[in-house]
């Protein structure tokens, strides 16, 4: 058992932890979903308490070394190192997702958690939240490790325009989500909490949708609004509203 802070070894995970493309997972669901769907599991440390073998080298930590990997003031005793996957941007094999400058983690990772649920299953992140933080991998709830998610910039916006693909954003003057019709292949994009979607996205938008709203409610939070019109599209009237 590592006992010392000061160990060599905790010192490189230390250093592990801040490298971009490592997840730092510290629940066993997540962990399991992780390893689930294949995802590389570069080191697990664990303290006596937790029996199951996640590798074969598993390293067993006192509570005190694992506390300074762990963010969450009740610790579920174990912590996981997992590489983020790098995939080569590619177009979406059906519907898809786009964020656009979304700045907050937990939104970020509701989005694509309800994306999944959705079967929204090609993300495209512009200049958001990163998947990597505590509080994104946390809020999708092991939904991270069953889609595609692409960190992208600006420049992604030129690419979307070539794929020719029907885009829709959220605009109060758009037509209700309950009064439209959906094809099959079609973006959804979500815009920034406080400025809504950028002006390059709208000029490429090919449609516009509305959420109704009553008590003069002028919106809703980027994740529930973005949660919505996906469900909507996905399942809305018994899924009589998506034409093939």
């Amino acid at each position: 058992m590592i006992t010392s802070v000061q160990n060599e070894y905790i010192k490189q995970l230390k250093k592990l932890k801040q490298q971009k493309d490592i997840l730092c997972l510290d629940s066993p669901k997540l962990i399991d979903e992780a390893i689930k769907n294949k995802w590389e599991i570069v080191d697990v440390v664990k303290t006596e308490k937790v029996t199951k073998q996640y590798t074969t080298k598993d390293i067993i930590v006192s509570s005190n070394v694992l506390k300074i990997f762990s963010n969450t003031k009740t610790s579920q005793q174990v912590i996981a190192f997992v590489k983020l996957k790098k995939q080569s941007l590619k177009p979406p094999s059906n519907n898809f997702l786009v964020l656009d400058n979304i700045q907050d983690p937990g939104n970020v990772g509701t989005l694509i958690r309800s994306a999944v649920g959705a079967n929204f299953l090609d993300i495209y992140l512009i200049n958001c939240a990163s998947v990597t933080l505590d509080k994104t991998i946390r809020s999708t709830m092991g939904a991270l490790f069953k889609c595609n998610v692409y960190e992208t910039d600006k420049s992604f916006i030129n690419v979307l325009k070539s794929w020719n693909k029907r885009i829709y954003i959220a605009d109060m003057n758009g037509k209700s989500i309950y009064e439209s019709f959906f094809s099959n292949n079609i973006g959804v994009v979500v815009g920034n909490e406080g400025h809504g979607v950028c002006e390059d996205l709208r000029k490429i938008a090919t449609d516009k949708i509305s959420l109704p709203m009553q008590n003069n409610l002028e919106s809703l939070n980027a994740g529930v609004s973005g949660s919505i019109i996906m469900y909507q599209i996905t399942y809305g009237s018994g899924g009589k509203n998506v034409r093939s």
